[in-house]
């Protein structure tokens, strides 16, 4: 169904390299004349002069570019896709069961007390879960715990090189004026209105299966790194960060305020790109950092993870490419900036 980028002046030259970066790789965009979104979107591109423009430092939409491969996909029904192709591959599943910690051992064990020693050659065996029971691994423990990632691996001395970050949704329901949106035609071949990433970041994804809107913006500066229990939604972040700017360039949305939402982390890496090592040849595999971009490059990265697992140092790629596995690495890292992220 596309993403469409709606680029103010600033936003515009920031998307430039990018722009041309797609256009040398063939991946196919094209930009949208602003006159139709403002028929079938209901957009109004116009700002400047407003109040509210002015307080925000938000200016007219110079451009609007539709990426065509890019849309939404179901995250529940791929996992269901996979789970079922391993369970029929003999792969057992244990759920709503705690992990406390990792088992650090000899690989030569002495049955001295304090094992391993600091001059012990030591390896990750496995994990201890609740009910106070070990699970050892028959090769190697692949860690691929998300949000998690830091407050279980620093304890056993490890670094995932991530922190969590809290991120949130609010879900608009599309009546009144707004119901014109998700009946926008002419923009992709499902007549429906492409993924929308006004100036700011903040982003409206259409859900025309319940009538809805799911709204919301990525906040990075002054939002801690900090890992909840129990993550929920804040209802003045919707009202004070989110709002303005939507309803700025659609009007539809003034008086819009959500009837359901919902948090939860992303897992940040360093550098926003996934990280997959193995520390001190330790036979932990880390796999964190995805970034909120998890769901894209799962394949590649489990991939990159199994070949690390299995001592090759080429992961095969979907489609007949290959990468070093290193280069998701911390030694030998070589990725590169993203362009053109939400």
């Amino acid at each position: 169904m596309g993403y469409l980028f709606l680029l103010d002046e600033a936003g515009l030259e920031r998307a430039k390299p990018g722009l041309r970066l797609a256009e040398r790789m063939g991946l196919p965009f094209r930009h949208v004349d602003l006159g139709l979104l403002e028929e079938r979107m209901g957009l109004r591109p116009a700002v400047a002069g407003l109040e509210e423009a002015e307080l925000a430092g938000l200016g007219d939409i110079v451009d609007a570019v539709l990426v065509e491969e890019a849309g939404m996909m179901d995250p529940e029904r791929l996992v269901e896709y996979y789970y079922g192709k391993l369970t029929s591959m003999g792969v057992e599943f244990s759920f709503n069961t705690r992990i406390e910690g990792f088992i650090v051992e000899p690989r030569r064990p002495l049955g001295v007390e304090g094992e391993p020693l600091a001059w012990q050659d030591a390896r990750v065996a496995g994990v201890r879960v609740e009910g106070d029971r070990e699970v050892k691994a028959r090769r190697k423990v692949i860690a691929a715990l998300g949000a998690w990632s830091p407050m279980l691996l620093n304890p056993a001395g490890v670094d995932s090189y991530s922190k969590p970050k809290k991120r949130q949704v609010f879900v608009v329901r599309a009546d009144g004026g707004r119901a014109g949106i998700l009946r926008a035609r002419g923009l992709n071949e499902y007549d429906v209105p492409p993924m929308t990433i006004l100036p700011r970041g903040v982003y409206l994804r259409p859900e025309p299966g319940e009538g809805s809107f799911w709204v919301g913006v990525s906040d990075d500066l002054g939002r801690p790194f900090k890992l909840e229990d129990l993550p929920r939604p804040e209802g003045e972040f919707y009202a004070l960060s989110v709002l303005p700017v939507l309803s700025l360039y659609f009007p539809q949305f003034q008086d819009a305020y959500p009837h359901a939402a919902w948090a939860g982390h992303y897992d940040v890496s360093f550098d926003g790109q996934p990280v997959v090592y193995e520390p001190y040849e330790s036979g932990l595999v880390i796999v964190a950092g995805t970034s909120g971009s998890g769901i894209m490059k799962a394949d590649a990265v489990g991939r990159a993870a199994a070949s690390l697992v299995l001592g090759f140092e080429e992961a095969e790629l979907h489609g007949g490419g290959s990468m070093p596995v290193k280069w998701l690495g911390i030694e030998g890292r070589r990725v590169e900036e993203e362009r053109l992220v939400i």
